[in-house]
This record gives structure tokens, sequence and C-alpha cells, in this order.
């Protein structure tokens, strides 16, 4: 399963908000901090979505393949672009870390 297939199905399945996270937020930080050495390549995986010409039903509809259910009210394009940016930070603070150690 590649990084990206895992941070959908794993973290924004059917039912995740009910059962495990308060927000999208949450889920992706949880993400990053049990599975960092997946993150460099999820934010890889975002990009290349996002670089797709994709109008909105086929990016929700890929979305969907790849397990992710969540409905942001931004709409799926800027909920991407949010994600792969927290996931840039956190990848970044992560790397800060294991420098100073």
């Amino acid at each position: 399963m590649d990084d990206l297939t895992h941070l959908f199905s794993a973290y924004f399945y059917e039912a995740w908000d009910e059962y495990e996270y308060g927000s999208w937020e949450e889920a992706v930080d949880d993400f990053a901090h049990r599975s960092p050495d997946r993150v460099a390549g999820a934010v890889v995986g975002l990009q290349a979505l996002l670089d797709e010409p994709l109008d909105d039903r086929a990016l929700d509809e890929r979305l969907r393949a790849l397990g992710c259910t969540f409905v942001s009210d931004l709409g799926d394009r800027a909920w991407l672009v949010q994600l792969r940016d927290r996931l840039r930070s956190a990848s970044a603070g992560a790397q800060s870390l294991s420098r100073a150690n």
C-alpha cells in the first residue's frame, strides 16, 4: 500500500471522525506521529494528485478510490492543499528534531 492510500484508508475511512479524531488536523498529526516514514511519500502523492487536471467530481471519485470519505467544507482541492502543507510542516519539524538529537 502506498503512503497516500495508507493515509486516506487508515485515517479518513468512513467513521474516522466518530470514533477516533475530533478534526482532520488531529488525524493528520497522528499519522505523522505514528508513521513518520510515510509522510514524505504522502506529500509526493498529494502533490501528484493536485497536479492532475481533474474536475471536482473526478477528484472526489479519486479520493474515494484511495479510501478517503472525508468531505471538507472547503472543497476537495483546497483541503488537499492544506493537508499537503500540514504534512510538509510535520515533516520539517520531525527532521529538525532528529538533527537536534
